[in-house]
Protein backbone atom coordinates (compact mmCIF):
# COMPACT_ATOMS: atom_id res chain seq x y z
CA UNK A 1 0.00 0.00 0.00
CA UNK A 2 1.25 3.30 -0.45
CA UNK A 3 2.50 5.70 1.93
CA UNK A 4 3.23 8.92 0.55
CA UNK A 5 -0.02 10.83 1.32
CA UNK A 6 1.79 12.20 4.13
CA UNK A 7 5.29 12.72 2.54
CA UNK A 8 6.33 16.05 2.93
CA UNK A 9 7.02 17.50 -0.47
CA UNK A 10 10.15 19.25 -1.36
CA UNK A 11 11.54 17.53 2.15
CA UNK A 12 14.56 15.81 2.27
CA UNK A 13 14.88 12.27 4.74
CA UNK A 14 17.83 11.35 6.08
CA UNK A 15 19.01 7.79 6.93
CA UNK A 16 21.89 7.63 9.45
CA UNK A 17 24.36 4.46 9.30
CA UNK A 18 25.71 2.49 12.36
CA UNK A 19 28.16 -0.06 12.31
CA UNK A 20 28.56 -1.89 15.40
CA UNK A 21 29.69 -5.26 14.03
CA UNK A 22 33.23 -6.43 14.31
CA UNK A 23 33.83 -5.91 10.69
CA UNK A 24 33.57 -2.74 8.24
CA UNK A 25 30.47 -2.98 5.85
CA UNK A 26 29.59 -1.56 2.60
CA UNK A 27 25.95 -0.15 3.25
CA UNK A 28 23.63 0.16 0.48
CA UNK A 29 20.36 1.84 -0.16
CA UNK A 30 17.71 0.44 -1.77
CA UNK A 31 14.28 1.18 -2.85
CA UNK A 32 10.85 -0.49 -2.27
CA UNK A 33 9.72 -1.35 -5.42
CA UNK A 34 6.38 0.46 -6.38
CA UNK A 35 3.35 -0.65 -7.07
CA UNK A 36 2.12 -0.83 -10.85
CA UNK A 37 4.74 -2.78 -11.84
CA UNK A 38 5.08 -6.53 -12.96
CA UNK A 39 6.94 -8.13 -10.21
CA UNK A 40 8.51 -10.51 -12.82
CA UNK A 41 11.43 -9.03 -15.15
CA UNK A 42 11.63 -6.01 -12.44
CA UNK A 43 14.91 -5.80 -10.51
CA UNK A 44 16.24 -3.61 -7.62
CA UNK A 45 18.60 -0.92 -8.74
CA UNK A 46 21.00 0.98 -6.75
CA UNK A 47 24.35 3.22 -6.73
CA UNK A 48 23.78 4.26 -3.38
CA UNK A 49 25.96 2.98 -1.01
CA UNK A 50 28.52 3.98 1.57
CA UNK A 51 31.38 2.02 3.25
CA UNK A 52 31.23 2.32 7.20
CA UNK A 53 33.85 1.16 9.68
CA UNK A 54 33.47 -0.66 12.52
CA UNK A 55 32.36 1.44 15.52
CA UNK A 56 32.87 4.31 13.61
CA UNK A 57 32.08 7.73 15.66
CA UNK A 58 31.86 10.06 12.96
CA UNK A 59 28.60 10.39 10.31
CA UNK A 60 27.75 8.75 7.71
CA UNK A 61 24.35 8.95 5.70
CA UNK A 62 21.87 8.96 2.99
CA UNK A 63 20.20 12.23 1.72
CA UNK A 64 16.75 11.01 -0.09
CA UNK A 65 14.79 13.94 -1.56
CA UNK A 66 10.98 13.13 -1.89
CA UNK A 67 11.12 13.67 -5.25
CA UNK A 68 10.59 10.71 -8.38
CA UNK A 69 12.50 10.51 -11.42
CA UNK A 70 11.72 8.32 -14.08
CA UNK A 71 15.10 6.79 -16.92
CA UNK A 72 15.14 5.00 -20.06
CA UNK A 73 17.77 3.39 -22.12
CA UNK A 74 18.56 1.30 -24.53
CA UNK A 75 21.93 -1.17 -24.98
CA UNK A 76 23.55 -4.31 -26.11
CA UNK A 77 22.84 -5.72 -22.12
CA UNK A 78 19.49 -7.35 -21.53
CA UNK A 79 17.83 -6.70 -18.03
CA UNK A 80 18.33 -9.12 -16.12
CA UNK A 81 19.69 -10.47 -12.65
CA UNK A 82 23.24 -9.57 -12.25
CA UNK A 83 23.36 -6.92 -15.57
CA UNK A 84 24.56 -3.45 -15.17
CA UNK A 85 21.76 -0.85 -16.27
CA UNK A 86 22.78 2.55 -16.70
CA UNK A 87 19.72 5.17 -17.98
CA UNK A 88 20.28 7.15 -21.02
CA UNK A 89 18.17 9.75 -20.33
CA UNK A 90 16.48 10.49 -16.42
CA UNK A 91 13.69 13.38 -16.03
CA UNK A 92 12.31 14.29 -12.60
CA UNK A 93 8.45 13.39 -12.50
CA UNK A 94 5.73 15.00 -10.19
CA UNK A 95 2.31 12.85 -8.92
CA UNK A 96 -0.37 13.28 -11.88
CA UNK A 97 2.07 13.25 -14.59
CA UNK A 98 2.24 11.18 -17.40
CA UNK A 99 5.11 10.59 -19.19
CA UNK A 100 6.34 8.69 -22.41
CA UNK A 101 9.74 6.68 -22.51
CA UNK A 102 10.44 6.91 -27.22
CA UNK A 103 12.22 3.67 -28.23
CA UNK A 104 13.56 3.51 -31.68
CA UNK A 105 13.36 0.31 -33.58
CA UNK A 106 16.41 -0.59 -35.44
CA UNK A 107 18.16 0.29 -37.37
CA UNK A 108 20.00 2.00 -36.21
CA UNK A 109 20.75 1.07 -32.57
CA UNK A 110 19.57 4.12 -31.08
CA UNK A 111 18.66 5.36 -27.38
CA UNK A 112 15.26 6.46 -26.13
CA UNK A 113 13.58 9.87 -25.37
CA UNK A 114 11.09 10.73 -22.13
CA UNK A 115 8.25 13.67 -23.05
CA UNK A 116 5.81 14.70 -20.51
CA UNK A 117 1.92 14.50 -22.09
CA UNK A 118 0.42 17.36 -21.49
CA UNK A 119 -2.80 17.66 -20.58
CA UNK A 120 -3.07 13.73 -19.23
CA UNK A 121 -3.19 13.72 -15.93
CA UNK A 122 -2.10 10.26 -13.90
CA UNK A 123 -4.41 9.44 -10.92
CA UNK A 124 -4.03 10.82 -7.42
CA UNK A 125 -0.70 9.63 -5.77
CA UNK A 126 0.62 8.06 -8.89
CA UNK A 127 2.56 8.43 -11.92
CA UNK A 128 1.55 7.42 -15.66
CA UNK A 129 4.36 6.18 -18.12
CA UNK A 130 3.86 5.12 -21.17
CA UNK A 131 6.08 3.32 -23.53
CA UNK A 132 5.50 3.88 -27.99
CA UNK A 133 5.31 0.71 -30.20
CA UNK A 134 8.58 -0.03 -30.83
CA UNK A 135 9.95 -3.02 -32.58
CA UNK A 136 11.15 -5.23 -29.25
CA UNK A 137 11.11 -8.37 -30.86
CA UNK A 138 13.30 -7.06 -33.77
CA UNK A 139 15.31 -5.00 -31.31
CA UNK A 140 16.18 -7.62 -29.21
CA UNK A 141 17.18 -10.39 -32.22
CA UNK A 142 19.57 -7.33 -33.34
CA UNK A 143 21.29 -7.58 -29.78
CA UNK A 144 19.82 -4.21 -28.77
CA UNK A 145 17.60 -3.96 -25.33
CA UNK A 146 15.41 -1.21 -24.15
CA UNK A 147 14.98 -0.79 -20.09
CA UNK A 148 13.17 1.47 -17.98
CA UNK A 149 13.64 2.51 -14.35
CA UNK A 150 11.74 4.35 -11.72
CA UNK A 151 13.07 5.50 -8.13
CA UNK A 152 15.03 8.40 -6.92
CA UNK A 153 18.22 10.24 -7.45
CA UNK A 154 20.03 10.78 -3.99
CA UNK A 155 23.10 12.56 -2.91
CA UNK A 156 24.54 9.33 -3.20
CA UNK A 157 23.21 7.53 -6.34
CA UNK A 158 19.98 6.45 -7.97
CA UNK A 159 18.04 3.88 -5.91
CA UNK A 160 14.75 2.54 -7.76
CA UNK A 161 13.96 -0.39 -10.09
CA UNK A 162 14.88 -1.50 -13.49
CA UNK A 163 12.60 -3.63 -16.01
CA UNK A 164 12.18 -4.62 -19.96
CA UNK A 165 9.38 -1.88 -20.90
CA UNK A 166 6.53 -3.55 -23.41
CA UNK A 167 5.67 -1.74 -26.74
CA UNK A 168 2.70 0.55 -26.74
CA UNK A 169 2.44 -0.17 -22.94
CA UNK A 170 0.76 1.90 -20.18
CA UNK A 171 2.49 1.73 -15.93
CA UNK A 172 0.66 3.15 -13.65
CA UNK A 173 3.07 3.46 -11.05
CA UNK A 174 2.21 4.41 -7.02
CA UNK A 175 5.49 5.21 -5.69
CA UNK A 176 6.43 3.51 -1.76
CA UNK A 177 8.23 6.11 0.29
CA UNK A 178 10.11 3.23 1.82
CA UNK A 179 13.35 1.51 1.92
CA UNK A 180 15.98 -1.50 2.42
CA UNK A 181 19.59 -0.77 3.98
CA UNK A 182 21.80 -4.01 3.43
CA UNK A 183 25.37 -4.96 3.72
CA UNK A 184 24.96 -7.67 0.99
CA UNK A 185 27.62 -8.02 -1.73
CA UNK A 186 26.13 -5.68 -4.34
CA UNK A 187 27.50 -3.37 -7.49
CA UNK A 188 26.66 0.12 -8.49
CA UNK A 189 23.92 -0.40 -11.15
CA UNK A 190 24.28 -4.08 -10.80
CA UNK A 191 20.56 -5.58 -10.91
CA UNK A 192 19.36 -7.19 -7.94
CA UNK A 193 16.28 -9.51 -6.38
CA UNK A 194 14.06 -7.49 -4.72
CA UNK A 195 13.63 -11.14 -2.50
CA UNK A 196 16.81 -11.33 -2.11
CA UNK A 197 17.53 -7.93 -0.14
CA UNK A 198 14.39 -7.65 1.50
CA UNK A 199 15.53 -11.13 3.68
CA UNK A 200 18.72 -9.56 4.32
CA UNK A 201 18.10 -5.81 4.86
CA UNK A 202 16.58 -3.27 7.64
CA UNK A 203 13.17 -1.77 6.28
CA UNK A 204 12.42 2.01 6.76
CA UNK A 205 9.15 2.77 6.24
CA UNK A 206 8.30 6.81 5.89
CA UNK A 207 6.34 6.47 9.70
CA UNK A 208 9.96 5.21 11.05
CA UNK A 209 11.50 8.71 10.52
CA UNK A 210 10.67 12.00 13.17
CA UNK A 211 11.42 14.84 11.67
CA UNK A 212 12.76 13.41 8.77
CA UNK A 213 15.60 11.78 10.17
CA UNK A 214 15.93 7.99 11.08
CA UNK A 215 18.87 5.88 12.36
CA UNK A 216 19.65 2.09 11.09
CA UNK A 217 22.06 0.25 13.20
CA UNK A 218 24.22 -3.13 12.07
CA UNK A 219 24.41 -5.04 15.48
CA UNK A 220 27.79 -7.25 16.92
CA UNK A 221 24.76 -9.88 16.34
CA UNK A 222 24.22 -9.23 12.81
CA UNK A 223 20.54 -7.61 13.33
CA UNK A 224 19.26 -4.34 12.56
CA UNK A 225 17.96 -1.97 14.67
CA UNK A 226 15.89 0.66 13.24
CA UNK A 227 15.07 4.36 15.33
CA UNK A 228 13.68 7.39 14.69
CA UNK A 229 15.27 10.56 14.95
CA UNK A 230 19.14 10.91 14.99
CA UNK A 231 20.59 8.59 17.31
CA UNK A 232 24.64 9.16 19.24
Amino acid sequence: MSNIETLSAGANYTIYLKNESNNDKNFWCFLEKPDGISDYGAFANSSANLFVMSGYGGTNKFNIPAKFVIGAGASNNAVGLGVRIDSSVVNAVDLQQTWEAQYASIPPKQGPHLSLIQGQRSPNNTIGLLSNSFDKMNNENGGWFSNMSFGIETENGFIGVTWSPSPNNQNTITPKFAFYISTGSYSSSQLADFGTISNQAARIELSDFRNSEVTVTFTSRGQWIVQGGRVQ
